[in-house]
């Protein structure tokens, strides 16, 4: 009896371990999973911050080429020819200037000037194969697109156009420079910290999980532990021992009724069986007695 009794108490510890120890797991991959997301959205944003400071240094450029305003100064740095040429109207050594510098402030792998929505000059680095179906010739939405190949280089690739104004010259046509860069290796920087960062974050949180899980499990275990063997082990056990020693004739006293237990309708009923064969046993005696 003494065993089923506490197999039942197993079963009865498992079935309020088990979920609690679900809900804690849960609980935990929730924290898991929040953290993952954040290290991946603060990748992103990095990778972005990046590209804008990249799209920034060089509408910076455009904006110092608008800063010259081809004043006297500026244009004695420039050749007799073109001099005569930008007299006559001939813009096209300007744009030439303009390339030329382009190509010298910048580490892209293609620079192009895009003059009235078509290119006007490019220049590309030695190993890339410009493909015309790749080349833009307007800018796009934030003056910059993220491509993942370009003249036969593959990777991350930031696709980015600033204007020049010549108004200050008198010169109508809409100017761009265009230019793509390689950034995969800087990508690939912040990828490789940032799951370095996830990596470590996860180790930590599994490790802390398992930790807690542990300590709560035990804490858990031996506080059920206590309050079943306390409130129901304890009674049931000692309301098995008292059936059997009344049934084996060898109790002694009388069953008390503890009316505030739980277990007070079971101690009734033992003290009824108890009675009835106390007078058995009377019954017997007399008849006994009698023969």
């Amino acid at each position: 009896m003494k065993m089923k009794t506490k197999s039942e108490m197993s079963k009865l510890l498992w079935s309020f371990t088990i979920p609690v120890f679900i809900l804690i797991a849960a609980i935990l991959a929730l924290f898991l999973v929040d953290s993952i997301m954040s290290t991946n959205n603060n990748a992103e944003l990095t990778k972005k911050l990046l590209i804008n400071q990249i799209v920034d240094s060089y509408r910076r450029l455009g904006e110092n080429f608008q800063s010259m305003n081809f004043n006297p100064e500026v244009l004695k740095l420039l050749s007799p020819d073109m001099l005569q040429a930008f007299a006559r109207g001939d813009v096209d050594p300007v744009f030439a200037l303009i390339m030329n510098v382009s190509v010298m402030a910048s580490p892209a792998e293609y620079v192009a000037l895009v003059k009235d929505g078509s290119i006007y000059k490019y220049s590309a680095k030695s190993g890339v194969t410009v493909k015309p179906e790749q080349l833009l010739t307007s800018p796009p939405p934030n003056d910059y697109k993220i491509i993942k190949e370009f003249g036969g280089k593959e990777g991350t690739l930031l696709y980015a156009f600033y204007p020049i104004d010549l108004s200050i010259v008198g010169l109508d046509s809409k100017i761009y420079i265009s230019s793509v860069f390689d950034i995969t290796e800087q990508v690939k920087e912040i990828d490789s910290y940032f799951n370095e960062q996830k990596r470590d974050n996860i180790i930590k949180l599994v490790v802390a999980a398992i930790i807690a899980l542990v300590v709560f499990g035990l804490l858990l275990l031996f506080w059920l532990r206590y309050l079943i063997k306390r409130f129901i082990a304890g009674p049931i056990n000692q309301l098995n021992t008292t059936a059997e020693e009344i049934v084996a004739g060898t109790f002694e006293g009388e069953v008390e009724v503890d009316q505030s237990s739980d277990f007070s309708a079971l101690q009734g009923l033992l003290r009824s069986g108890q009675l009835i064969l106390r007078k058995h046993d009377e019954d017997l005696s007399g008849s006994g007695g009698e023969s």
